[in-house]
């Protein structure tokens, strides 16, 4: 297996735990922007003291435009969609809508990315999936369609999506220039400082010393994922062996574990009918993807044999 594929699974699979640990850590009285802001931010100050080095601020200089993509497409404006979309619907719809994540970067990486275009088999991943996402968004997670909080939630979740990708393709295009583990520092910490003094802005402030048990645990969960996915991340998009499309599909791990792990952990969140049949079908698309053009060739030489 190539390197970059190894990493991008690895970072998948820590971010698929996300979204229910999100939803706890929202619980405890706390808004979308002020959690996200401290998360990050925290994320970023032990990063730094990782990978603090001698002529950092002129390395951040000479590459601003892509650390000012990051810091503010990629965490704020992405980050800021993604926490509030998942304040909006269920755990299991939030971890089932990211599951589109890699086939809506495919068609990003189409439009965008050099020699990586969509074929027939990327085509019908991508066709596929939306049915899955449209039975989720006319039956919601109990039965029945969402409310307009829900629709505006599944919107700022694939707002995130695009922000994301675009990010993630400016970050493959300019593979070796920054050490990824740095890169995830600078984005951040300034990243994460951006969002929560916008937060505390809009939001209000909203003490964070005093809290149960439980929010403490979530925090230092997603700061633990946060350190480790988006580095495995990054060094995966700088594989130079590696397509930003392929490395995207192995994000199609979120939607089955994330949404598991949010009927397990979050209590009124039970698998439906819908949640269950949308997931099987985005993730059919995988297979569609990655073994399509095998599984017909393998059809037709059984017709040619017979």
């Amino acid at each position: 297996m190539k390197k970059g594929l190894l990493y991008a699974i690895i970072a998948s699979v820590l971010w698929a735990i996300v979204t229910p640990f999100i939803k706890q850590g929202l619980s405890y009285d706390f808004t979308p922007m002020n959690f996200a802001g401290i998360r990050f931010t925290l994320v970023g100050i032990i990063l730094f003291a990782y990978t603090w080095h001698k002529g950092m601020w002129r390395e951040i200089k000479q590459n601003s435009r892509l650390f000012l993509n990051l810091i503010l497409i990629n965490m704020f404006l992405g980050y800021t969609a993604f926490y509030i979309g998942v304040d909006f619907v269920s755990g299991a719809i939030s971890s089932i809508i990211m599951g589109m994540t890699p086939l809506i970067n495919v068609l990003l990486a189409h439009l965008i990315a050099r020699n990586d275009k969509l074929n027939i088999y990327k085509t019908c991943s991508l066709l596929v999936s939306l049915i899955g996402l449209f039975l989720i968004i006319g039956m919601g997670s109990d039965g029945k369609p969402l409310d307009t909080k829900g629709i505006a939630g599944v919107v700022l979740l694939l707002l995130n999506i695009i922000l994301q990708g675009y990010s993630a393709i400016s970050v493959s295009e300019d593979k070796g220039k920054v050490n990824p583990i740095f890169l995830n520092a600078v984005q951040m910490f300034f990243g994460g400082l951006l969002i929560y003094i916008v937060g505390v802005s809009v939001e209000g402030f909203h003490p964070f010393i005093g809290k149960p048990a439980g929010f403490y645990i979530s925090l230092g969960v997603l700061v633990f994922i946060s350190v480790f996915a988006f580095s495995f991340w990054f060094m995966a998009l700088q594989d130079t062996k590696s397509k930003v499309s392929d490395l995207n599909m192995c994000r199609l791990i979120n939607p089955i574990l994330g949404a598991v792990l949010s009927w397990i952990m979050l209590a009124d969140e039970y698998p439906t009918f819908s949640t269950v049949t949308g997931m099987l079908i985005i993730v059919s698309s995988l297979i569609i993807y990655f073994k399509g053009e095998s599984l017909v060739k393998r059809i037709k030489n059984k017709g040619t044999q017979t």
